[in-house]
C-alpha cells in the first residue's frame, strides 16, 4: 500500500488546486491538492513539508491532521492536512508535476472539473 500526504492550502474561504500534468501516470489532467508519496522512514508531516517546498515553493508552519481516505483503485492511503499558514511567499509552480494552480472557493469545486479525489472536499468546509 503506497502512503500519500496531501497538504490543503487553505486562504480566505478558498482552497488551493494544482491540476496534475498530462504525462503523469495517475489521474493525468485532473485538478489535485498538493503532496506527494511518503518515502521510507519518513514522519507524513516531513512529506507533507517536502512536497510543498517542491512543487509550490512554500513552506508550511501552520497546519493541522484532517484525516485520510483510502483509493482501492491505486492501493493508496491519502492523509489530509489543512494547511493555513505558510512562509517564502505566495505559492507558485515548479517543476512538471503540475500544470496550473488555482484558489478556488471552498463552496464552488466545479472549477476544478475533473477532481482527481473528490473525498477530499467531505474533509473541508467554507470559512
Amino acid at each position: 500500500m503506497t502512503t500519500i500526504g496531501l497538504a490543503a492550502f487553505i486562504e480566505s474561504g478558498r482552497i488551493l488546486m494544482a491540476r496534475r500534468a498530462a504525462n503523469k501516470q495517475y489521474y493525468p489532467g485532473h485538478w489535485d491538492l498538493v503532496g506527494g508519496h511518503v518515502e521510507a522512514d519518513e514522519p507524513i508531516v516531513a512529506t507533507l513539508i517536502r512536497e510543498a517546498r517542491e512543487e509550490v515553493g512554500v513552506t508550511p508552519v501552520a497546519f493541522r491532521y484532517l484525516g485520510f481516505f483510502k483509493d482501492s483503485r491505486y492501493e493508496t492511503t491519502y492523509h489530509l492536512y489543512e494547511v493555513t499558514g505558510w512562509s517564502g511567499g505566495l505559492p507558485r509552480l515548479i517543476g512538471h508535476e503540475h500544470t496550473d494552480l488555482a484558489w478556488v472557493a471552498l463552496n464552488d469545486t466545479s472549477f476544478v472539473v475533473p477532481l482527481a479525489h473528490p473525498e477530499v472536499m467531505s474533509f473541508l468546509s467554507p470559512a
